[in-house]
């Protein structure tokens, strides 16, 4: 069966030519626009994929599919409207299997297509099929290696010893584990994964080359086809291609095909800092991005983190500034955990604990239950307070900054913004999200009971659906905060109690000397007004 390719782009010329390039050779071509694409592949997986458009929304796009399951199996190549090599390392960097751009070339299209297509084909086959497994073991140029479950001998395919730089024959005797790992600590994690029933992936460990040097790779266990007491590897080496090389090596590829083998080899997998790869990307802000990660040196199950990583390395001074605030802040059960510190490529990137669970934010569509509600304000006012005592204000409090964990356990995340106070108590920066900002805040002069202001809007938010201040256009919205009063929260929900009414508005009162003057005064009011409130079995006085 020819194999069918989803062709995803804009309704142009250049669309239009690459497809007839690909239907002029025998390819059942689908064509959809980009933002179409994830309903595509729901509805029919495609043999291939390919992306055609803007960096920014491939990018997007990429990230969208590596999320689905089945879709992320699908091979891909991103076709770039014209060359650039830092659009190239990037496209690959995100998870394209390949890229090719603008002009396109009949020649140049087909012979990367048919590659891409030959290495899924192979990979596929050396999972399924027994009777392939000894030729493709030999011919495929993932670098392979399997061996007993004692590890006495590693059998290493001739794609992984051109790696080493050993003799490629087909003759030479396996290796034992203290001539393939590089040292004590690399053999003994390499025991623990054989002593584990559980698969292994992205286990990272040192072989031995044949000059004797340490050659840092990752370790993907395979499920093959040879008995049940062998364990199977796949060979990924690390290190952090420039977009130069890779640009290069495309090129080389194409001219050349028959060094493709070799030049499989040279394909790395980055890690940060020598440690965490980066599986999915999670969000993006003004001085950064933040990433899935997992830790390569854990055994067993996967060690699953968060990594914030700047942009720029000018941005170190802020993202230290926020290690500092989650160190002072721990423990706390409503604080993200920071499991590492650590410098890449000249930038500090911030390893955090990965919290399961929906941002408020995308909660605020469901109806949620009143105790839960309770519970998610009673919360956020302990993990506010908590912080206020530390001398932190958060500054930028809001839903997407909000996890609510499976359990109903909340997290407030993104200290990105926040301030250790000094002995004024005033920070003379405006930063946060306008719909959240306090009057003061708007004004540059941010202080504790600016928080206040943020938890009386969520409030306001969660009682009655709706904002005190909104509008489309900012300068409007900041009018709004600074020179109007809020609707009262009963005439939008007449249901909520009227003491319940007059704290949310203390929290919104415009002059800062107005509000309590921090969340446990807060938190005390709330409960003298409603002793059970945020407990299962709590109710409102009327309801009987």
């Amino acid at each position: 069966m020819t194999p069918e390719i989803l062709l995803a782009g804009p309704a142009n010329k250049t669309r239009q030519k690459l497809a007839a390039i690909l239907t002029g050779n025998g390819y059942p071509v689908r064509l959809c626009l980009p933002e179409e694409l994830p309903a595509q592949t729901r509805d029919r997986l495609p043999h291939l994929l390919i992306i055609l458009d803007d960096l920014p929304r491939i990018h997007t796009l990429i990230y969208q599919i590596k999320k689905d399951e089945a879709a992320r199996e699908v091979p891909l190549i991103v076709a770039l409207p014209q060359f650039s090599e830092t659009a190239a390392a990037w496209a690959l960097e995100a998870g394209a299997d390949e890229f090719m751009a603008a002009p396109f070339k009949p020649g140049e299209v087909l012979a990367r297509i048919g590659v891409v297509l030959r290495l899924r084909q192979d990979r596929q086959l050396l999972l399924d099929s027994p009777q392939e497994f000894s030729r493709l073991f030999r011919e495929t140029s993932h670098p392979l290696f399997f061996c007993q479950r004692s590890g006495e001998a590693c059998q290493l395919n001739p794609a992984l010893r051109r790696f080493l730089g050993y003799p490629a024959k087909s003759d030479d005797g396996p290796l034992t584990v203290e001539e393939l790992l590089y040292g004590p600590e690399d053999r003994e994690r390499f025991h623990q994964v054989l002593s584990r029933t559980l698969d292994a992936s992205h286990v990272k460990v040192r072989l031995v080359n044949q000059a004797g040097q340490p050659m840092t790779v990752l370790l993907n266990d395979l499920t093959l086809p040879v008995s049940p007491e062998v364990r199977s590897f796949q060979v990924r080496p690390v290190g952090s291609p420039s977009p130069w090389r890779q640009a290069i090596q495309g090129l080389v590829e194409h001219l050349v095909p028959s060094a493709r083998d070799y030049l499989a080899l040279l394909k790395l997998t980055p890690l940060l800092g020598g440690r965490y790869e980066k599986i999915d990307k999670l969000g993006q802000g003004s001085f950064g991005e933040v990433w899935l990660v997992l830790d390569t040196e854990a055994v067993g199950a996967p060690q699953r983190y968060v990594a914030k990583i700047p942009f720029l390395k000018a941005a170190n001074v802020k993202f230290r500034k926020e290690a500092a605030i989650c160190t002072r802040l721990a423990p706390h059960p409503g604080v993200a955990k920071l499991v590492d510190l650590i410098e890449d490529d000249g930038r500090l990137v911030l390893i955090q604990e990965y919290v399961e669970g929906k941002t408020l934010g995308d909660m605020l569509g469901e109806e949620l239950p009143r105790p839960l509600v309770e519970r998610i304000i009673l919360q956020l006012i302990d993990v506010v307070s908590h912080a206020h005592r530390h001398r932190v204000m958060h500054r930028d409090i809001k839903p997407n900054n909000i996890i609510i964990q499976p359990d109903g356990a909340l997290k407030l995340l993104d200290f990105g913004a926040a301030k250790i106070l000094g002995d004024k108590d005033i920070s003379a920066t405006m930063v946060g999200s306008r719909p959240f900002m306090a009057p003061e805040q708007i004004m540059g002069k941010s202080e504790r009971r600016s928080d206040i202001w943020a938890i009386g809007v969520l409030m306001y938010l969660l009682y009655t659906g709706e904002l005190p201040f909104y509008r489309e256009v900012e300068k409007l919205l900041i009018d709004l905060i600074l020179e109007q009063e809020p609707a009262p929260p009963r005439e939008l929900n007449p249901e909520i109690p009227a003491p319940l009414e007059a704290i949310i508005l203390k929290c919104l009162q415009k002059n800062v000397e107005e509000r309590y003057p921090h969340a446990r005064a807060l938190k005390e009011d709330l409960l003298r007004h409603f002793p059970h409130y945020g407990t299962p079995t709590g109710r409102w006085p009327w309801i009987q």
